[in-house]
């Protein structure tokens, strides 16, 4: 489980990075989505970039 904070670390990472271009709750689910329009939930989302890969991959971005 993330914390606020973590959440909101994760998500600006992710906007910065341009994984995602925007973020929709439908159903009490939040739903992030790609440039191309394919929505992902949060969930699955995280999973597969967790904070800490998000920080390395900006870290190595510079």
């Amino acid at each position: 489980m993330t914390t606020p904070n973590e959440f909101t670390q994760c998500l600006n990472l992710a906007r910065a990075l341009d994984l995602i271009t925007s973020s929709r709750t439908i159903g009490g689910v939040l739903y992030v989505y790609n440039a191309a329009g394919q929505a992902k939930s949060w969930e699955s989302f995280v999973t597969e970039y967790p904070l800490e890969r998000l920080q390395a991959m900006v870290k190595n971005r510079k």
